[in-house]
């Protein structure tokens, strides 16, 4: 077993120091690129993989790939193919750059969204990996993966847009789809590759709730656009991402009628956090969804209707997260959602 991103990927951390893959679910802290490699805690990591064996920090993986035989891992080891010719040691840059943000995601939270910190109206952090993005060796950076928050409104991330390190070769960049950025056909016209992942955490009413105070009707909007601007560049793809939590699972099947109709490419990982949406317990939103998919002409809906509701009932802590979020954004998931 092997996963490119151990060799070649870095992480910006929110507090601007180094990491590794941001679906482990554990966060290690380093000052620098090499002091990482050299890890002792990387490379039991690498140990573990090499005995074919997943590391328990590999779990994302290990469940996406167990449902439906494909992750970030073996997406990961397609990119390689691609980028290994040019330079063994090749660098993916990942992470935060920054957390500002126009939304305020249900599954979120203020280390990732100005948006989130301001209805909290409270001191929160404010993320800002510019300069460490600079210290990263610049000669083996082949791709840049970095996000936010969110980064059609980073003024860091267009910065970076206008002047990519010399031997970029794919830019990938993960929006709510709120709307384009003028700055990616630039590159584009430079000849870079673009990959454009939207976040796709519902259609209609499950999309206006889950991903606040995003339309959907502005997210298709820009779907639209960005598959115009295909039409003119071959470098740029698309595809689409969703969080599967307990409050957009049932929405599935409609998530994959619309990547379909519209020639999306589509993957999708389980919630890790926060904790109450996590689909593996029992609630109204996941014992519903289980009887929906369970039916499903969709193979992935009916795998992942097995993986619900399978671990204790928390409906109280569900129902006071969802009292929470609505209190803070004076919104009522009444209105979105039919729970009778």
């Amino acid at each position: 077993m092997y996963c490119p991103r151990l060799d070649h990927f870095i992480r910006l951390n929110q507090n601007g120091s180094i990491g590794k893959c941001g679906h482990m679910t554990e966060t290690m802290e380093f000052k620098s690129v090499g002091e990482l490699e050299d890890s002792k805690w990387l490379q039991d990591i690498k140990d573990t993989m090499s005995q074919d064996k997943w590391p328990e920090q590999c779990v994302r993986c290990q469940e996406t790939e167990a449902v439906s035989g494909e992750s970030i891992r073996t997406k990961s080891i397609e990119r390689h193919k691609v980028l290994q010719p040019f330079r063994d040691d090749y660098l993916v840059v990942g992470g935060v750059l920054d957390n500002i943000c126009n939304s305020a995601c249900q599954t979120c939270y203020s280390g990732l969204s100005t948006k989130i910190g301001s209805l909290e109206g409270k001191d929160y952090p404010r993320v800002d990996n510019y300069k460490k993005f600079w210290e990263i060796p610049q000669d083996r950076i082949l791709e840049i993966d970095v996000n936010g928050g969110e980064p059609t409104a980073s003024k860091n991330y267009k910065k970076i847009l206008a002047n990519l390190p010399a031997n970029t070769k794919i830019v990938r960049m993960n929006t709510n789809g709120s709307r384009m950025i003028k700055e990616l056909e630039l590159i584009l016209k430079n000849r870079t590759m673009a990959i454009v992942t939207l976040s796709f955490d519902g259609t209609d009413s499950t999309h206006d709730y889950v991903r606040w105070p995003i339309k959907w009707k502005d997210y298709i909007k820009t779907v639209k656009a960005y598959k115009n601007l295909q039409k003119q560049f071959k470098l740029l793809r698309l595809n689409t991402w969703t969080t599967v939590s307990s409050l957009n699972v049932a929405n599935l099947p409609r998530i994959l009628d619309y990547t379909t109709a519209n020639g999306l490419e589509h993957d999708w990982a389980f919630l890790t956090s926060p904790d109450a949406l996590n689909v593996k317990y029992k609630n109204r939103f996941t014992m519903a969804a289980k009887q929906k998919l369970i039916n499903s002409s969709y193979s992935l809906c009916r795998d992942i209707a097995s993986k619900l509701a399978t671990d204790r009932d928390n409906s109280e802590d569900i129902d006071l997260y969802i009292k929470r979020q609505d209190y803070l954004r004076k919104i009522n998931i009444e209105d979105y959602f039919n729970l009778d």
